[in-house]
């Protein structure tokens, strides 16, 4: 792989995630989708739309993004979301989480051990190719070399950090369903 295409790879997905926020935060001000985006509080209200946010019609505030959403919702607790908005955005919630946890954590360990150690696998620095990942992934070690022990001792961590990190979110729940 060619750095130029990871590159451009990743302002894509970035530029995609930027538009879909985007989209996000614009829909979410619009009444006729105060449906989707406020179902909860509207059924439980009985009452209809006076339970969803207002806003003037056609204000400019209203086709504007907003992100000021975002850092509440870092500051909500479980209990919370579940009162708020339910069971099924306490699963996302939790899914999320739970895949920013092990990301980062696999992320860290390939960044801190695996490159280092693929890198310095064993082949001459002038037969590595200046403008490829390859020095940087597994096949530069080569077969039977010791630093394939490394390669297995970060798969052995990696595994059971996510066996660990499913027990944690498997274990509330139970909690959580035994006092319903």
């Amino acid at each position: 792989m060619r750095p130029e295409s990871l590159i451009a790879s990743a302002a894509i997905n970035f530029g995609v995630a930027f538009i879909i926020l985007f989209l996000f935060s614009i829909l979410k001000k619009q009444p006729s989708n105060a449906l989707i985006y406020y179902a909860r509080p509207l059924s439980a209200s009985g009452t209809g739309r006076s339970a969803a946010p207002s806003f003037p019609p056609l204000s400019l505030a209203r086709f504007l993004p907003s992100v000021a959403w975002i850092p509440k919702a870092f500051h909500l607790s479980e209990d919370q979301i579940l009162q708020i908005h339910g069971l099924d955005v306490l699963v996302l919630f939790r899914v999320f989480r739970f895949g920013i946890n092990f990301f980062g954590v696999s992320s860290l360990l390939g960044l801190a051990v695996l490159v280092p150690v693929n890198y310095g696998g064993g082949e001459d620095e002038a037969s590595k190719i200046r403008h490829s990942m390859d020095p940087f992934s597994i096949s530069n070690v080569p077969t039977g070399s010791n630093r394939l022990w490394v390669h297995f001792t970060c798969l052995c961590f990696i595994s059971l950090y996510g066996l660990f990190l499913l027990y944690k979110v498997r274990f509330p729940s139970r909690i959580l369903f035994a006092e319903t």
